[in-house]
């Protein structure tokens, strides 16, 4: 593969300020979700949903609730992780379009993680759901992990299954323990956690997830997947042979453009649903996620208006 069309950019068909204020937005928008996600479950606003939860927890039988407030604590601390991790993501998509050449597919699989962590995250945390439809969320969310360690401990190395073991004993002992009750399917495996009318499956349908939450982008997990899986009905159609006949990838402003926007779509499913559940009104926050989004249209559209221009010059 040649390396020639990756010195720069614009080598690429890719104006360079398209380039370098996708990396600009995503840091701002990066820095904006830190400081507004700080110390957000530290708040006790009147009339959160995260009050509602307590209240009945607070309610509920005392030999229930020890388990059920370990429950949502489980979930903070995996909320925490998961905006980490999110973080991290975001900066490595700013690092990819700011190095030389600009990479095409890595920049759309590491927006899937992005996407991924916050709709599991604002799964859980949906202000539509009742505590109860929530709470088996949340241990099903912690049964699933607890189980892929298991499977993954098994197939690795014998000596770590013992703490995977011990993870899972753990999590199968406090969702009993709160009321919930483990279901399987036709081999006896567990796969479900049920709690009266409310049921939550170990394994989250993410394209159903995403798609039932519309802040997200129509069809970009399933983009995103097949950038992640080499797909080649996607990969191809960043590909085209040089003047050599070898193969060579390019980058293309599309595809910086809507990556970028499936983060900000993220953002705001984040802010929105974090804020709501903890009573911290995001509306102002979430506004300015949406400018920062029309922002890059209206930078993509000029950068559209220019390449006709252009066209029209060299072309006629």
């Amino acid at each position: 593969m040649s390396a020639s069309r990756g010195v720069d950019p614009r080598i690429l068909g890719v104006p360079k300020e398209v380039v370098d204020e996708a990396a600009r937005t995503l840091r701002n928008a990066r820095a904006s979700l830190d400081s507004f996600t700080e110390n957000l479950a530290g708040l006790a606003a009147s009339g959160g949903v995260a009050e509602t939860d307590e209240t009945w927890v607070r309610a509920s039988h005392h030999r229930t609730r020890a388990a059920r407030r370990q429950l949502f604590r489980w979930a903070a601390w995996n909320t925490s992780l998961a905006l980490g991790n999110i973080q991290d993501h975001v900066t490595s998509m700013e690092r990819t379009l700011v190095g030389e050449p600009v990479a095409v597919w890595p920049l759309v699989s590491l927006s899937r993680v992005v996407q991924e962590g916050a709709v599991r995250t604002c799964h859980l945390f949906d202000a539509a759901s009742s505590s109860e439809q929530r709470l088996a969320r949340i241990a099903a969310a912690w049964l699933g992990s607890a189980q892929q360690h298991l499977t993954a401990a098994r197939e690795f190395d014998p000596q770590v299954v013992p703490a995977a073991e011990r993870d899972w004993a753990r999590a199968e002992r406090t969702a009993t323990a709160a009321g919930l009750t483990i279901g399987t399917d036709k081999k006896d495996h567990p796969r479900k956690v049920t709690m009266g009318s409310a049921s939550a499956p170990f394994a989250l349908n993410l394209t159903e997830a995403t798609r039932a939450r519309p802040q997200h982008l129509r069809s970009w997990y399933r983009i995103s997947s097949a950038a992640s899986h080499s797909s080649s009905w996607l990969v191809q159609q960043a590909s085209a042979l040089d003047e050599k006949g070898q193969l060579v990838m390019y980058a293309d402003a599309d595809t910086i453009c809507a990556a970028t926007l499936s983060v900000l779509a993220a953002f705001e499913d984040l802010t929105h649903t974090l804020g709501t559940y903890h009573g911290r009104d995001p509306r102002r926050a979430v506004a300015t996620v949406q400018s920062r989004a029309k922002a890059v249209l209206l930078r993509q559209t000029r950068w559209r208006d220019q390449m006709r221009r252009d066209i029209r010059e060299l072309y006629g």
